[in-house]
């Protein structure tokens, strides 16, 4: 299931203003403001914490690696895309296991054994529970750099 943040100019009356004010060219703004926000998910994963600042839990793959949590392939972080909607913009990934990342998941064998490859060793276990490792939001910096790409569009 793909996750993806999206804002639309239904949900903000500032940006209905702005569109019946002036002649704004909203796609090149819904762009540069897709992109902004690709490039501050992005970051999340660089420096390890979520929207608010809180640093995720190291997982332990990352651990007995001695990597970063969530950046094994980095798979999931380059997967981070954005999309222009005619009335907004949204960015996010398809990456079939980006929900249970981002949420967290807990998942248990019907019988038997879910079988794990850690570190070139294969491990069984009767269940398995992740940490939810939030990565998509939109934090008050993010806010005040969404604003400035709204007002430099205004001001253009």
């Amino acid at each position: 299931m793909a996750v993806a943040i999206k804002v639309t100019s239904e949900e903000s009356s500032v940006i209905e203003a702005l569109q019946q004010i002036i002649n704004l060219d909203t796609s090149k703004m819904y762009d540069e403001i897709g992109a902004y926000g690709v490039s501050s998910t992005q970051m999340r994963f660089v420096d390890q914490h979520d929207p608010d600042g809180n640093p995720w839990k190291q997982s332990w793959r990352a651990k007995e690696q001695n990597g970063q949590t969530l950046r094994d392939t980095n798979r999931l972080m380059n997967s981070l895309t954005h999309n222009v909607l005619p009335n907004g913009v949204e960015w996010g990934t398809n990456v079939e296991y980006a929900e249970s990342m981002h949420f967290g998941f807990k998942a248990t064998a019907r019988s038997g054994y879910l079988l794990f490859n850690v570190v070139g060793q294969w491990r069984k276990v009767k269940s398995v529970e992740s940490e939810p490792r939030a990565y998509l939001g939109i934090n008050s910096e993010d806010e005040k750099e969404i604003l400035d790409i709204i007002g430099n569009h205004i001001h253009g």
